[in-house]
């Protein structure tokens, strides 16, 4: 476990029980909420049978079958996340706003005729954004029953010999936890003095998932179109956590405060493909069904912490700081397969009414490396998660050349423990107006979740819990451009 310790993090977010960094990783590089394009956002994703978007890339790419003239089309979108934390019976607010490109791609259509009634093809080349990482949350409050030294505490006394220099090591430097030759342990001041620190915590978050595809479809005769896309995946994501102790009214003897920080970065590559079929039995129906294979990546961690202590003039003791060696770690994981189905009602060219269901097991996602199996975090992935049944619906009206969206999406929680009910509900709307040559779609989009996270373990089971409600928004635009 020498190895695997230096990538655990103690400190993790989205779970009751504090649990080892690999298996939240599993679950964050498995986990999209790609848009794509403004038409395909404001009506919540369920357009995946009705096609002729690029969003087709994303869901199911025989959708680009119904595209009849090629087109270029980009995305830019701003995206918002307002966190609103309770910890210890005190409420916090914090936000982030960022700027991102939603998607960029290029359709080509072939018209080609040759019998057997082959009608034409599409294929596709483009890029999009699968996940935004983007968030930032603070959490304070006075603590009258633990500390995060409590954690760095049990974690040096079940193995004393082994201090992890990332955590244990840090305060045994900075003298906030020394060792008692005589009862064989280690301990620190607040453990004796009852506490009543103010503790405050801000964890930030930035980076990205990035999906580059090749796509192809195929039109039969008007009725059955059959798609594949071959998707290699980019993943940047960066993790900053800063936490901060202080006795404020002079409880603990000696001790003044400390500061602990944490960085986080992961990056790497992944490749999946996905397959997808839509019928057209009558020009009022279309239905679809679609499958993406797992996703395979080679992804590397890297992670520094620092800390620092200071005390009270005449305690004796120096303020002190320590930072831990950089630790790097090679990976890889497989995340679940995606299975979808999808169906749209056309009412001549005024109304859709579309919806769309996707199935993904988080329970099967596999962590290996060459140097270690994981197998006890492979194991607490089954035990901790499942499989999920996501739901979306949309509708649009059409008056001359302005389109009018709305939609809804639900995505359920993928944790087994219910007290965290990680349930996302978003609410979307949007415009579009097109002519012969150019279309132009702008879309809002509305989230909201809650988030149980987890600052520390105070003793095997027992864990230090801020209550998050986070609401994000994304307002995208899509301008395209028929050639």
């Amino acid at each position: 476990m020498k190895k695997f310790h230096l990538i655990a993090m103690l400190l993790v977010s989205s779970i009751v029980a504090v649990k080892a960094q690999n298996e939240m990783q599993a679950l964050r590089y498995s986990r999209y909420d790609a848009f794509g394009t403004a038409r395909y956002a404001a009506q919540g994703g369920s357009i995946g049978a009705l096609g002729g978007d690029f969003s087709s890339t994303l869901v199911n790419p025989a959708g680009l079958g119904f595209y009849r003239t090629s087109e270029f089309s980009f995305s830019p979108s701003l995206n918002w996340v307002n966190t609103g934390s309770r910890y210890l019976g005190n409420a916090t607010d914090d936000s982030r706003l960022i700027f991102n490109m939603g998607s960029l791609g290029m359709v080509n259509v072939k018209d080609i005729k040759r019998g057997g009634g082959f009608e034409g093809a599409a294929f596709s080349i483009g890029y999009n954004t699968l996940v935004n990482f983007n968030n930032r949350t603070t959490m304070s409050g006075i603590n009258q029953g633990s500390s995060l030294l409590d954690d760095f505490t049990w974690h040096a006394n079940a193995d004393p010999d082994n201090l992890s220099p990332f955590y244990e090591q840090l305060a045994f430097d900075t003298y906030l936890m020394p060792f008692d030759s005589t009862a064989g342990e280690f301990w620190h001041d607040m453990q004796r003095d009852d506490y009543g620190q103010e503790q405050y915590r801000l964890s930030e978050t930035w980076g990205y998932i990035g999906e580059y595809s090749l796509s192809g479809a195929f039109n039969f005769n008007n009725l059955v179109y059959l798609g594949a896309s071959l998707g290699i995946h980019a993943v940047r994501f960066n993790e900053d956590i800063y936490h901060e102790e202080t006795d404020l009214d002079d409880r603990v003897l000696d001790f003044e405060s400390f500061r602990f920080r944490e960085f986080n970065s992961t990056r790497g590559w992944g490749y999946t493909a996905r397959f997808g079929m839509i019928i057209r039995p009558t020009q009022l129906f279309r239905v679809g069904a679609s499958f993406q294979i797992p996703t395979y990546y080679r992804l590397t961690d890297e992670k520094t912490t620092d800390m620092n202590s200071y005390w009270d003039r005449g305690s004796g003791i120096p303020d002190a700081e320590a930072t831990s060696p950089e630790g790097i770690y090679d990976y890889r994981l497989k995340t679940p397969f995606h299975a979808g189905a999808q169906a749209s009602l056309i009412f001549s060219k005024m109304a859709t009414i579309s919806a769309a269901y996707e199935y993904i097991d988080y329970s099967s996602a596999r962590l290996d490396a060459y140097d270690y199996k994981f197998f006890p975090e492979n194991d607490r992935i089954r035990q901790d998660f499942k499989s999920t049944h996501n739901i979306s619906a949309g509708a649009e009206l059409r008056l001359g050349k302005v389109y009018f969206r709305a939609g809804t999406r639900y995505l359920m929680s993928p944790f087994t423990d219910t007290r965290n009910d990680a349930d996302t509900w978003i609410y979307t709307g949007g415009l579009g107006m097109r002519n012969d040559r150019i279309s132009f779609d702008v879309s809002f989009a509305h989230s909201s979740t809650r988030e149980v996270y987890g600052l520390y373990a105070i003793e095997p089971g027992v864990n230090e819990v801020s209550i998050n409600n986070i609401r994000g928004n994304n307002v995208m635009c899509t301008l395209g451009i028929r050639l």
